[in-house]
């Protein structure tokens, strides 16, 4: 997959985007830890951080170009925290190797049978991934994804704008926005925002339960409910936490805790079309073309 030529903005965005730049920062690199360089690194430290932001509703303005941790394995490390106490999560059979996995795996999370199943039979090799075949990443992988994230915001909506495959998540923080409840399931299921002070939380709920919490490969059911809050503690830095919730998958809800860090004014999101490189290695058969799991529910 490649990005190739830079996405042209929008006059109304740019002016959103200019008015919450503040000086340079590090980027994240592809699979460094949380605060690493990357893309537009190297320009020298970081100019002193006023505070964040605000909008006319007085809430915090996430707007900017961020640099979100890549995260390709949401279990690694001590990473995995209980979201009661934020300390890392225990569970029963903890760190045991799955001798019988097709990958090496270990009981890494607290998996209940059928998430010990799929996480033991992951094989995106063998049996093709749906990232691979240039469908949506779902929400969870997009946050997750190396190449940062814009954020457009005003009263009544953010929006996500991810540099992976150029692709957006909208969610509405008006309290009198209502979703159809007929809506059909979908790869990034349908999100709701809403303000605990300072802090955004956004709930999501409605997946279709075809994707992966991440490119390891960790599970979930259509019954996931994944829970990210964003708290702007100054202009240049981002609290994050994702917390996992899906009786189907695993036994117990468990966290994770990023910073987020503003990227430099003259890094910019580009295009990426991961079609251009995989649809050819699709049809000459180097990557396995996926289908839909039959057991999902």
């Amino acid at each position: 997959m490649k990005r190739s030529t830079p996405l042209v903005w929008a006059c109304a965005a740019a002016a959103i985007v200019a008015a919450v730049f503040v000086g340079p920062v590090n980027a994240q690199r592809e699979g460094a830890p949380p605060g690493g360089g990357g893309r537009g690194a190297g320009r020298g430290p970081a100019a002193p951080a006023g505070p964040a932001p605000r909008l006319p509703n007085g809430k915090p303005d996430l707007s900017g170009h961020w640099a979100n941790p890549y995260t390709s394995n949401m279990a690694a490390g001590k990473t995995v925290l209980d979201p009661k106490t934020r300390q890392p999560l225990t569970f029963a059979r903890q760190g045991e190797k799955l001798t019988d996995a097709i990958e090496p795996r270990s009981f890494d999370l607290p998996y209940t049978e059928w998430g010990l199943k799929h996480w033991k039979q992951y094989d995106p090799v063998g049996k093709g991934d749906y990232a691979g075949n240039c469908l949506p990443f779902g929400v969870s992988r997009n946050i997750n994804s190396p190449h940062g994230v814009q954020i457009l915001q005003n009263n009544d909506a953010v929006a996500f704008l991810f540099e992976q495959n150029t692709w957006h998540w909208w969610v509405p923080t008006n309290p009198s926005f209502k979703w159809p409840s007929d809506l059909p399931e979908t790869w990034n299921g349908n999100s709701v925002g809403r303000w605990d002070g300072d802090t955004l939380v956004i709930e999501t709920t409605n997946f279709n339960g075809y994707t992966k919490l991440d490119t390891t490969g960790h599970p979930h059911s259509k019954g996931l409910k994944l829970t990210n809050t964003f708290l702007r503690t100054d202009a240049n830095t981002i609290q994050h936490t994702v917390t996992v919730e899906d009786p189907r998958a695993y036994t117990q809800p468990w966290m994770n805790a990023r910073v987020w860090r503003l990227k430099a004014a003259d890094d910019v999101l580009m295009e990426y079309s991961c079609e251009e490189n995989n649809i050819r290695n699709l049809i000459e058969g180097s990557i396995k073309l996926w289908e839909p799991p039959d057991d999902i529910d």
